[in-house]
């Protein structure tokens, strides 16, 4: 399964939703969208600590995980 996190996670308005196969490549996307979006500019431990707190698992493209099971739905 994928791993995925939403920036609604953690009290924001924003509908990002980072979502990778790996814990590694999820951060690289959480810390690109917040320094491109919110301007941050450090990560504490603190931060990444919430951050793989809120990982939850699931699939990434959920259209495709569904027809390899002949459960197609477009």
């Amino acid at each position: 399964m994928d791993k995925m996190v939403h920036c609604k996670d953690f009290g924001s308005e924003c509908t990002f939703m980072a979502c990778a196969e790996t814990e590694t490549e999820l951060f690289e996307k959480v810390l690109e969208h917040g320094r491109a979006v919110h301007g941050m500019k450090e990560f504490s431990p603190d931060f990444y600590d919430k951050v793989r707190a809120s990982i939850r698992e699931g699939y990434c493209d959920l259209e495709d995980e569904l027809c390899q099971y002949g459960e197609c739905c477009c």
